[in-house]
């Protein structure tokens, strides 16, 4: 008896009504299964977010489920799913489909959430629903783990992780923190939360960004001595970056001295679009609809996306990929009308998650201009954490991948010439680094 009562669960388990069926465009057919649907809101005018998940090639029984967020705030996670570390990925600069050897889901099942609400194919329903927060974000990405756990009851008892970049340095912290709240409120139905993986994430404002890509700036001699010394006057050398003279200067250094630098990889390509018919074509398609839609937005600079236009878009994507017709087209990124708690950004979290006994491991790719490693360093530096390992170099393929270091409760690792979307850019080692961090294993 017991026996077609385990046959009964398998068949109520994972919906078939979102199992992707003939994924176009696949160099060689996949041998593990795709789903992609809906995770509606409760109770919030019309929300739903659209999810990807990749089961594991290894074995999705029992291996871990990893939650993968993009940031923005307002960028689609698919962006991770076909650029970064997806099991099939684009190229930077090109439309044809490749199969990634270091996939994240070669040892855990990856799902990708498209939020908040209205970004990529997630449905915003009410229009008021485009005014959001940080609170709301993490209370909706709660909301749609809940339901995710209800499609998919066979994942509720792995171990679960949560991981993302850039603007996801919000998401992803804040996100764990409501996880253990509601396990608090509700033990007989919690989530098995076991850590958070963060890279090049925004965390504390008043070191991220612009103060640390100024720093960077100057010590990776992108501007001279002259804006130096304005810089140290304006800005109370290094120090106060809210002044007017100040921010008129970073704006400056910014947009006019380094306006062809890729600042999500300073030494990295700037990939230009201007010159083809796509990019053309995409630009009057944007005015347009930006004129209709002012909650569209621009595309982030010197950044691939020419495949992910192009495939996202075509009715054979949707239709393997259950997208109804009514869901607005795929956007990199949307125009939220998005209130940042630029007074706490999500520092203020991690000693209550470091407390809590999660494991945590923050990354960055050390020529990353958007968030660089300085003002991560500094913020984990003013937590006053004990260490553990010492400063110590990691290898893959016999080559210094990078550095790391072990506090009391936070791994800090850097990752050698990678920029801001480290698993684009530097694949085997984000791959050796995630799956080191999933097993719980020293770099």
């Amino acid at each position: 008896m017991s026996f077609y009562v385990l046959l009964l669960a398998v068949a109520l388990a994972a919906p078939l009504s979102d199992l992707v069926i003939g994924q176009p465009g696949l160099p060689t057919p996949a041998t593990f299964d795709t789903y992609s649907g809906y995770l509606d809101i409760p109770n919030s005018g019309g929300k739903s977010l659209h999810y990807i998940l990749v089961e594991s090639q290894n074995n999705p029984a029992t291996d871990p489920l990893l939650l993968w967020l993009n940031g923005g705030p307002g960028c689609s996670s698919l962006d991770g799913f076909i650029y970064e570390h997806g099991p099939y990925v684009f190229p930077d600069e090109g439309t044809v489909l490749f199969k990634n050897q270091y996939s994240w889901n070669t040892n855990a099942s990856v799902l990708y959430l498209e939020a908040p609400a209205g970004v990529g194919f997630s449905v915003m329903g009410d229009l008021q629903n485009n005014l959001t927060d940080d609170e709301t974000t993490a209370h909706d990405n709660l909301q749609a783990l809940l339901q995710f756990f209800r499609k998919f009851p066979e994942y509720r008892y792995h171990d679960f992780f949560i991981s993302g970049e850039s603007y996801a340095g919000i998401y992803v912290p804040t996100l764990a923190y409501n996880i253990l709240m509601y396990n608090s409120y509700s033990p007989h139905n919690s989530i098995n939360l076991k850590g958070i993986a963060v890279g090049n994430g925004c965390t504390d404002w008043t070191v991220d960004c612009n103060p640390a890509f100024i720093k960077l700036a100057w010590s990776h001699a992108l501007f001279g001595y002259d804006w130096y010394e304005k810089i140290v006057n304006d800005c109370d050398n290094f120090n106060e970056w809210t002044s007017e003279a100040c921010n008129n200067d970073i704006n400056y250094i910014s947009n006019v001295l380094l306006a062809n630098i890729n600042v999500y990889d300073i030494y990295g390509t700037c990939i230009y679009h201007n010159d083809t018919q796509a990019y053309k074509d995409n630009q009057i398609r944007l005015k347009y609809l930006l004129d209709q839609n002012p909650m569209l937005g621009e595309i982030p600079p010197c950044c691939a996306w020419d495949g992910a236009y192009q495939y996202f878009r075509t009715p054979a994507f949707k239709k393997a990929f259950n997208i109804p017709s009514s869901v607005q087209d795929w956007e990199f990124c949307v125009n939220l009308d998005y209130i940042s708690d630029y007074l706490h950004g999500s520092y203020y979290v991690y000693p209550y998650l470091i407390r809590a006994g999660l494991r945590i491991m923050v990354y960055s790719g050390d020529v990353d201009g958007s968030v660089p490693f300085i003002g991560t360093r500094d913020w984990i530096n003013s937590l006053n954490l004990g260490v553990k390992q010492s400063y110590s170099s990691w290898y893959v393929d016999e080559q210094v991948a990078g550095y790391y270091i072990e506090y009391q409760g936070l791994t800090w690792v850097t990752v050698k010439g990678a920029g801001h979307m480290v698993p684009q850019w530097k694949r085997p080692q984000a791959h050796y680094m995630i799956n080191s961090f999933l097993t719980g294993n020293s770099l």
